[in-house]
C-alpha cells in the first residue's frame, strides 16, 4: 500500500518483488562562464568535473577583420596542440553559394572557418563537444552569419549558414585526457570587438 517518496521509481528484482528506490544517476549541469567579449584575442574558461558534454554558445560575436574562430582544449599537463580533425563549410540561406575548407592534423580546432572580409560580420550559434573516452572528443556546430544592422551596400542583407564538425584524439603528451580548460581565439591575432560567449558542461 506504500507509494514511495517524491522522486523515487518502482523497481523489480526480476522475481516478482517490487519496491520503491531512488535513482542513482542525476544529471549535473554547470555554467562555467558567461561573458561579454571585446578588446582581446583570447578568452579561456576553466572546466571542472570532467563533463560528458561541453557546450559553447556564441552570440553576435565580432572581431576586427577576416579571422577564423579557433579553439583549444587543455588538460592539467598542457594545452593540446595536435590531433584536431575538422571540416567547416558556409553557404547562403538560398543555397546559391557553398564553400568548404579545413582538414586533418591541425594544431587547434576551428569553430568557424569563413572568408567574409568585413568587420561587420556577426556570428551566432552553438558548438557541442562530446567525450567518447579519456582524450577522445567528437564535436559539431552550427552558426548563423549576418551583417550588423548598420551595414549598407548590395550585400547588407546577405545571410549565411555555417557548419563545422570533427574530432580531437591526441592527448598523448597532455596527461590524463581530462579537460581542464577551453580557450577560444582568432586565427590571425586580431581581437574580438563585441559579442557574448557562454561555456557550459553536462556531467
Amino acid at each position: 500500500g506504500a507509494d514511495g517518496s517524491s522522486g523515487q521509481f518502482l523497481k523489480t528484482d526480476g522475481s516478482g518483488a517490487l519496491s520503491f528506490a531512488t535513482p542513482s544517476y542525476t544529471q549535473t549541469y554547470t555554467e562555467y562562464s558567461s561573458q561579454t567579449v571585446g578588446g582581446a584575442n583570447s578568452y579561456a574558461t576553466t572546466i571542472t568535473g570532467n563533463p560528458k558534454i561541453i557546450e559553447v554558445s556564441l552570440f553576435r560575436l565580432r572581431h576586427v577583420s577576416s579571422q577564423n574562430i579557433m579553439y583549444r582544449l587543455s588538460t592539467s599537463a598542457a594545452e593540446v596542440t595536435s590531433g584536431y580533425h575538422d571540416i567547416g563549410a558556409y553557404f547562403k540561406h538560398d543555397m546559391s553559394s557553398f564553400t568548404s575548407s579545413r582538414g586533418n592534423g591541425q594544431g587547434q580546432g576551428c569553430l568557424v572557418n569563413y572568408n567574409f572580409n568585413n568587420v561587420d560580420n556577426l556570428i551566432t550559434g552553438e558548438a557541442k563537444f562530446t567525450r567518447v573516452s579519456a582524450g577522445l572528443y567528437t564535436w559539431q556546430a552550427q552558426y548563423d552569419h549576418r551583417f550588423d544592422s548598420g551595414r549598407t551596400g548590395s550585400d547588407a542583407n546577405d545571410q549565411y549558414n555555417l557548419i563545422s564538425k570533427g574530432h580531437i584524439e591526441d592527448f598523448s603528451s597532455s596527461g590524463s585526457g581530462i579537460v581542464t580548460q577551453f580557450r577560444i581565439f582568432t586565427s590571425g591575432g586580431g581581437n574580438f570587438t563585441s559579442g557574448h560567449v557562454t561555456v557550459r558542461g553536462i556531467a
